[in-house]
């Protein structure tokens, strides 16, 4: 009816003080406070079941959904794709995953983010289902990747892909990722001054005028400043074996032309984590985590700490990480991440030894070994923990998809 309050779904008191204030009715949604442990993948899962049960008991008409971290923004998307509801994303665009809604076009550049969900709640359109299609899409990795957006924004983009029925996404991917290299990175004084509304206008003919909720998306932009300084952020490349199906997401600087050293083999991140801290680890050496995966995780693990400690107590001359898991977005040095298959599901990375030697070639994009075939196959594989009777945990390890088919419920 004319004249009423929509109804806005949210999360937190700020954003019930936001609504209000704009003249909306806030409905405090529900989730729970616990969640089941493990990774990025299955607490967007958790996140975005909690809030589908927690949305039809309280039937808002929109969702304005502030800070938090990517798996959560991704778990309430997934929700308002399943409900048909109009989403607005009222984030800081200063990270990979939340510029990358800007250029899905659910976070708004220049207009005031509640309201613009009070106003799509009282027409109630653009739903996220109107506005994730295949050009938004794609204009959401360029957007992310330009920022050094990695590994964990493309799982959650092909899970929000896969969501909303949008196929043929995870070969955009792999076309689209490896020419994006970082434009400007989080924190940057060109990104400060410019933000980015900045950085989607300088990507210009680059991205599709879709459809956001605040109009086109060319329409809401400034005019395109000039280009930033050169930047010596990372770039992502797929690499694959040649004969066992493998598939890895390399994450190196601009113009390295291979990524080599022996095995260093780790059943956990912890373990990793102590080598490093104890001085056990020899530079240029490849460190292999492994049982992070979707499955073996479960839910796809970020390996932070891992991160953290290589930034502060790593080798002088640096190691690479290999892992079935995620490489945290803003990780430092060089990481090949979301080995896939990975360990729970019999992927060779579940056969690699200490000395093992690896090199992946960034040019060709084919991973090379010296260890025969016929060895690897008689080798006894790793595959993960036992997770049987972890509840909503084990449901999800026994029939999660691949991380590169976002790692949701197959």
């Amino acid at each position: 009816m004319l004249g009423t309050m929509p109804r806005i779904g949210v999360l937190t008191s700020d954003a019930t003080d936001t609504v209000r204030d704009a003249g909306g009715e806030p409905i405090l949604l529900e989730l729970p406070g616990a969640r089941p442990e493990g990774g990025i993948a299955l607490a967007r899962e958790w996140i975005a079941d909690a809030a589908h049960v927690s949305c039809t008991r309280e039937n808002p008409e929109a969702l304005f959904i502030g800070a938090g971290p990517p798996e959560e923004l991704a778990g309430l998307l997934l929700c308002a794709l399943r409900l048909d509801l109009p989403v607005v994303f009222g984030v800081s665009l200063d990270e990979p995953f939340p510029l990358a809604l800007a250029a899905l076009g659910l976070s708004p550049v220049s207009a005031d983010p509640a309201e613009v969900a009070l106003e799509i709640a009282r027409s109630g359109a653009p739903t996220a289902q109107d506005v994730v299609e295949s050009f938004s899409l794609t204009d959401a990795l360029r957007a992310g990747c330009s920022l050094g957006g990695g590994p964990e924004m493309i799982v959650h983009l092909a899970a929000v892909s896969r969501e909303a029925g949008v196929g043929g996404f995870n070969q955009t991917i792999r076309v689209i990722t490896p020419e994006v290299p970082a434009i400007t990175v989080p924190g940057s004084g060109w990104y400060e001054e410019h933000g980015a509304g900045g950085l989607l206008a300088y990507l210009g003919d680059q991205l599709h005028d879709g459809q956001t909720v605040e109009g086109g998306l060319k329409e809401v932009l400034p005019a395109a400043p000039a280009a930033p300084p050169e930047s010596d952020g990372p770039q992502t490349f797929f690499v694959r074996g040649r004969s066992s199906g493998t598939e890895v997401v390399c994450r190196a600087p601009v113009g390295t032309p291979e990524i080599a050293g022996e095995c260093n083999v780790f059943y956990s991140e912890m373990d990793a984590v102590a080598a490093v801290l104890g001085g056990n680890v020899e530079p240029g050496s490849i460190l292999v985590v492994r049982g992070c995966g979707p499955r073996g995780g479960p839910g796809l693990l970020r390996l932070d700490d891992l991160s953290e400690t290589l930034k502060e107590s790593g080798p002088e001359e640096g190691v690479t990480v290999l892992s079935d898991g995620v490489a945290p977005d803003g990780a430092g040095g060089t990481w090949i991440s979301l080995f896939t298959p990975e360990a729970a599901v019999g992927g060779v990375i579940g056969r690699f030894e200490d000395g093992d030697n690896l090199r992946f070639d960034l040019d060709e994009n084919w991973i090379r070994t010296r260890v025969k075939a016929s060895v690897m196959d008689r080798r006894e594989s790793y595959y993960g923990p036992d997770l049987a009777g972890y509840g909503y945990a084990s449901r999800y390890a026994a029939s999660a998809l691949s991380a590169m088919e976002g790692a949701g419920f197959s």
